[in-house]
């Protein structure tokens, strides 16, 4: 009896494909039962904000600690981890529990989330072919944003009080893939190879079909100086901390995580009645999202890093426009335009880029301390966000929101023409050589 075994790039995309969904889906699912959990619960403003808040609360802690953990046990057990958190939380929230029960699920959901964030495009980024690496990353994006439509999809399918913790809990369904993934797939033969396990390394190399490239790659990683690359100071490392940590200040502040998490209710102030009309609104926009996402998969290798990014950065000014003149003239579905702009442009750019960019640029001795510090730093700022949004509605209006996340999404356009690097086809090995002789951060691409 002959068992297939699918391509190593399949099982990668798979797992892939299911962290990312328990990403978005945990992020998001939370929107569509708002307006249910609020009389249930009777949730003040600031109650309803902290509900939001403490998921993005347990990523900002799950991504400090997925670095050193990392580090020191390998990608493999950290995604692992993070796999046993989330069944444990999500088949909790299954059971309808109290406030107090419902605030530590969530914790432990954006713990869960936070070590996935940081691993996964690392993990990816270390096991697939150069020429598909940006896909493979990228392919983390997009189904964050499958995950982000299946959790509106739910809300509006089951829009009923009685069946909020349905919506909350069936992120176990991808938890339970996740595991499936994990089984399929070797440690990181970089990590194994970084940790002086050379003959794993090289077995781990062959079960992800990496054979022709390995050789290559040990070879320029003894041309590299990682006990000197062990600092921030070490050529541009410093910069490149700077760059990555503000691509994600920018993605956050850019108004992403307020109209994903608030959509409902944002779409109510445009002027959608309540209910079905502005849950089928937010399925709109995650269907957006999905789609071009869904292209920028083959865009990000095709057409380049930092060509996306500046073009997406202002398609995003030009859909925020339109959505805070909507909003000052009580146009709803010219606000529901601009938001489809702004949505298709972010998932082609300020969406996926950030952790392509920041899977590629940090040397592999300072991979899992950078990207930490990058994902924490993101996640930070996603929390204030998530704390804040509603009562910066209330203080400076939505056309006023709307407006203030226009001018960061002006500060992402200038910061992508005068700094960001092109890394599109070029191998880690080249890109950490690069960066640890100093060349400024532009010269570091191609």
């Amino acid at each position: 009896m002959i068992i297939y075994a699918p391509p190593p790039i399949l099982r990668l995309a798979f797992l892939v494909s299911c962290t990312g969904v328990l990403f978005g889906y945990g992020i998001t699912s939370i929107a569509g039962v708002l307006d249910v959990l609020t009389p249930q619960f009777g949730l003040s403003l600031h109650q309803t904000q902290f509900l939001v808040f403490i998921l993005v609360a347990g990523c900002f802690v799950g991504a400090i600690v997925a670095g050193p953990a990392s580090t020191r046990w390998g990608r493999r057990p950290v995604m692992g981890l993070a796999t046993l958190i989330s069944l444990g939380a999500y088949g909790f929230i299954l059971t309808a529990p109290s406030w107090a029960g419902l605030l530590t699920a969530r914790a432990l959901t954006g713990v869960s989330i936070g070590l996935y964030s940081m691993v996964v495009p690392m993990y990816a980024a270390e096991t697939v072919h150069t020429p598909r690496r940006g896909a493979i990353v990228a392919l983390f994006q997009l189904a964050i944003t499958a995950g982000i439509l299946l959790s509106y999809g739910l809300a509006l399918w089951l829009d009923s009080p009685q069946q909020w913790y349905l919506v909350l809990a069936f992120g176990l369904a991808p938890s339970l893939l996740a595991v499936a993934g994990l089984a399929a797939l070797p440690e990181s033969p970089r990590w194994l190879s970084l940790h002086a396990h050379p003959r794993q390394a090289s077995m781990a190399a062959h079960r992800l079909g990496l054979e022709d490239e390995w050789q290559a790659i040990t070879q320029a990683e003894a041309r590299i100086p990682h006990a000197a690359s062990k600092s921030l100071r070490q050529g541009s490392v410093l910069k490149v901390m700077l760059l990555c940590s503000s691509l994600f200040i920018l993605q956050n502040l850019s108004g992403i995580d307020g109209i994903l998490y608030y959509a409902p209710q944002i779409f109510k102030g445009l002027g959608f009645s309540a209910g079905t009309a502005a849950l089928a609104a937010t399925f709109g926009l995650g269907a957006v999202n999905f789609l071009a996402t869904l292209a920028s998969v083959s865009l990000v290798d095709q057409l380049g890093r930092r060509r996306l990014w500046i073009v997406g950065s202002a398609a995003m000014v030009f859909g925020l426009a339109m959505v805070t003149i909507a909003a000052a003239n009580d146009h709803p579905w010219l606000g529901l335009v601009g938001l489809c702009i702004y949505i298709l442009a972010f998932a082609l750019s300020l969406g996926p880029l950030p952790y392509v960019l920041m899977s590629e640029l940090f040397p592999s001795a300072l991979r899992e301390q950078g990207m930490a510090t990058a994902s924490a730093i993101s996640w930070l700022f996603n929390a204030l966000v998530a704390l804040t949004f509603l009562s910066i509605v209330e203080t400076l209006s939505l056309a006023g929101t709307m407006l203030l996340f226009l001018g960061v999404c002006i500060l992402s356009l200038i910061l992508g023409i005068k700094y960001l690097p092109e890394t599109r086809n070029l191998a880690l090995e080249t890109i950490e050589s690069r960066v640890l002789e100093g060349l400024p951060l532009r010269q570091i691409g191609g």
